[in-house]
């Protein structure tokens, strides 16, 4: 009796893990491409020395603050500045779409990619190593000693501008996972739907024809 029990417990398991499989989008597959375009409906000023603002649930937050077990998106600038900067609303191209996996990183350096310092992110990385790949495969926790980091699913997307050539890019994120099939869809990197919903009145992203 103990013997088909733990039989069926493991095809229970294994089928499990199949359909959590088959659940998870492609790690590669977005549905923005370079050529849409981002529109920007309010001003966002960003605070002496920072080079974010983050924006969830239709509102401008802190990397504090904000709720990293839930998506969330980044405005992002490429220069640092003693003084508050701005930039207004706006429709900006989008030049490039990027994927990237943000993971912390542990005291022993992972061997899935390179080890960085986020130099310039000093209001959202601070004294903190972080290790960034560009991978497509699939975190899945079931359990044990060995859980892996915790880790967000990102996209940027590069943005140009003839007027404000400061901004940089809007990143975007899942929320803060080791993979565990439990956290979907909030750990799945966002869509279109997604990053529009994230982002409210503030802005949101159109394709083109």
């Amino acid at each position: 009796m103990q013997k088909r029990i733990l039989t069926l417990s493991a095809v229970t398991l294994s089928f499990l893990f199949v359909t959590a499989c088959s659940a998870i989008p492609s790690g590669n597959r977005m549905d923005i491409k370079a050529g849409d375009t981002f529109t920007l409906n309010k001003p966002v000023t960003f605070a002496p020395d920072h080079a974010r603002v983050f924006i969830q649930y239709g509102k401008q937050t802190r990397q504090s603050t904000y709720e990293k077990y839930d998506q969330h998106c980044r405005l992002e600038i490429k220069t640092l500045k003693s003084q508050p900067q701005t930039i207004q609303p706006d429709t900006f191209k989008i030049t490039q779409v990027r994927i990237d996996v943000e993971e912390i990183a542990s005291q022993t350096p992972s061997q899935s990619g390179t080890i960085h310092y986020a130099m310039n992110d000093v209001d959202y990385f601070p004294k903190s190593t972080f290790v960034q790949t560009e991978s497509n495969w699939v975190r899945l926790s079931l359990g044990g000693d060995s859980q892996p980091p915790e880790t967000m699913d990102i996209v940027h997307l590069y943005l140009s501008s003839k007027t404000q050539s400061n901004i940089l890019r809007l990143t975007c994120a899942g929320s803060l996972s080791t993979g565990d099939p439990l956290d979907a869809p909030r750990s799945y990197r966002p869509q279109q739907k997604q990053i529009n919903t994230i982002l409210g009145a503030y802005g949101k992203v159109s394709t083109s024809p």
